[in-house]
């Protein structure tokens, strides 16, 4: 894979929103990429984080590891709000029906600089 190919993972998305008194927004936008996140009963609550090239992405795989690891009785819920393409209530049914340790969230990651002294 050449690395021109993950320029397509960064995008420019808001990073900051302020409304003023009399309605003007103000927008940031940053560069970042769109992560999914995931901590269940597997990897012995390691916390696994992908990256994805766009927020439909990383909802739609989000969702798809949500109906995998779905229990018996949440299954036709689950199965019923993928199947309708509304990825993000699939996530959000997994975090309200696991344990609180539990965590399926897909969120943009923001590109960082570093203030660290540079290496001599």
């Amino acid at each position: 894979m050449k690395n021109t190919d993950y320029a397509q993972f960064i995008n420019s998305e808001v990073s900051s929103e302020i409304h003023r008194h009399g309605g003007a927004v103000e927008i940031t936008r940053d560069p970042a990429v769109w992560t999914l996140a995931h901590r269940g009963y597997c990897g012995s609550g390691r916390l696994d984080v992908w990256v994805y090239p766009t927020q439909k992405d990383a909802l739609y795989e989000g969702a798809r590891l949500a109906v995998a690891a779905a229990l018996e009785e949440e299954a036709p819920r689950v199965s019923e709000l993928f199947e309708a393409g509304r990825y993000q209530e699939v996530l959000d049914f997994y975090e309200a029906t696991h344990p609180e340790t539990h965590l399926l969230r897909v969120q943009a990651a923001f590109l960082q600089h570093s203030t660290a002294p540079a290496a001599s």
